[in-house]
């Protein structure tokens, strides 16, 4: 499975089918060979291109986007030694695209049948997934961070945001933990994580916001408390609501 979005996930569930794209020439020549299909559109546009049996995957973004592809490529080469993530065969600029080719993980996004429809089975092994990333890679060696301060400078945001934040209990934060960006096996067992751009030491509501407010788009209300006692957490009402509204204040 390859990263999902550029810019945070779309309530929508996962495209498999892009009827509508034309694959490029440079696009198969990359391929080498093997078999293309386009299986995702962002919410900037951008496309993701399956290679073969999803051995490998190929994002493409416009070069005018703001997708920091030099960051996610370094993200994903930094994570990848703590938890399963896909890893960076080439990265580059070409056509008037950013393009980042990685390996693929087994399985498919949370989002995408059948998983969309088993909620029951699909979230909580979500929460586990989160607090899994959470425990396992390490703030204290981090090199990127995720803060408020940085998000508030990066988007050009309220600086009141930063004179109301909450306190802080860092951890090693996904960036984007709405559920399209976790990938599950055939079982529905937990294999992987993708689209690690905005990885970073941060609050840990920093991720649990969306990855809860995503549950209602995804799989219906109601999902919240499944989640948090799979992730192993009490309700923060006070940060939920902080880092809700600092996310949608990012669109």
């Amino acid at each position: 499975m390859s990263p999902a979005d550029v810019a945070g996930s779309s309530p929508l569930a996962g495209q498999t089918e892009l009827d509508d794209v034309v694959v490029p020439a440079w696009i198969a020549e990359l391929a080498g060979g093997s078999g293309v299909r386009p299986v995702w559109r962002n919410g900037l546009g951008g496309i993701t291109y399956r290679f073969g049996a999803g051995e490998r995957y190929l994002k493409v973004q416009s070069a005018d986007s703001d997708w920091d592809l030099d960051a996610e490529a370094s993200r994903l080469a930094w994570v990848g030694d703590h938890v399963p993530a896909p890893r960076v065969l080439a990265h580059g600029v070409r056509h008037g695209v950013r393009w980042l080719l990685t390996t693929g993980l087994p399985g498919r996004s949370a989002v995408d049948r059948p998983w969309r429809s088993r909620p029951a089975t699909v979230v909580p092994e979500l929460g586990r997934a989160l607090r899994r990333f959470h425990d396992g890679v390490p703030a204290a060696s981090c090199p990127f961070e995720w803060s408020v301060a940085d998000r508030v400078t990066r988007f050009g945001l309220d600086r009141g945001f930063i004179d109301r934040a909450p306190g802080l209990d860092p951890v090693v934060c996904h960036g984007d933990a709405c559920n399209p960006n976790f990938v599950l096996d055939e079982d529905g067992a937990f294999s992987g994580y993708v689209d690690l751009g905005n990885l970073g030491v941060a609050d840990r509501w920093a991720d649990l916001a969306p990855a809860l407010m995503s549950l209602g788009w995804n799989y219906g209300p109601g999902w919240e408390p499944t989640f948090l006692d799979a992730y192993g957490i009490e309700p923060d009402a006070a940060k939920q609501a902080y880092y809700i509204a600092l996310w949608n204040a990012e669109d």
